[in-house]
């Protein structure tokens, strides 16, 4: 994941323009009163916090990459960005209104996800909302490169996905499958899901 640090730029310049994602966040920020929102693996802070902080919620960013920070401090000031490991952040972390983790679960294991999914049910208030774009997959920690640097990542099916997000107390609002093409292509298949808190 520290390869992220040299390819802060570069990731923001392909990624930062997703509409599927965008939209997303977009819902969040209507749905809720003003409230305090953590973006799990939050790159350069755009789009997620720059459009939840103009919104008027309260956005901490966590990631693990200090280049990606540096881009998110930059350009979203009126956020707080935070340099950590999502798997070793604390199970009292919280609370807050909403979790948005836009293709940074996928860095990790199965195993992981799995752990960080109940763990984020934890982080949210009664009937918080949870936010994910995860890439359409069906792997564990399969090695990729990505932007001419290897990593591994990890996928889900949609409807295994569904069933994980199930499985860890969510209701599900909404899930689709979608095809986005980075600046530099080629397309890519996405799935983004809305969920809330179980009662």
């Amino acid at each position: 994941m520290e390869a992220f640090d040299q390819l802060a730029e570069l990731y923001q310049g392909e990624h930062s323009h997703n509409p599927f994602q965008a939209a997303l966040v977009e819902r969040i920020a209507a749905q809720l009163p003003p409230s305090a929102i953590l973006d799990l693996g939050c790159g350069t802070g755009v789009p997620t916090a720059k459009l939840l902080t103009g919104a008027g919620h309260r956005v901490i960013g966590v990631d693990i990459a200090e280049g990606m920070l540096r881009l998110a401090r930059e350009q979203v000031p009126q956020a707080e960005f935070r340099h950590a490991d999502i798997r070793e952040l604390p199970d009292d972390y919280g609370p807050f209104g909403a979790v948005t983790a836009f293709f940074s679960l996928l860095m990790l294991s199965r195993a992981d996800i799995e752990k960080t999914l109940a763990r984020i049910t934890g982080w949210l208030e009664p009937g918080g909302l949870f936010a994910l774009g995860m890439v359409n997959l069906d792997a564990d920690s399969l090695p990729v490169e990505f932007l001419g640097v290897p990593v591994h990542v990890t996928g889900y099916p949609q409807d295994q996905l569904a069933a994980k997000l199930t499985e860890a107390g969510f209701t599900l609002d909404s899930i689709e499958t979608v095809d986005f093409t980075p600046a530099g292509g080629p397309p890519e298949s996405q799935i983004f899901a809305l969920a809330r808190l179980s009662a």
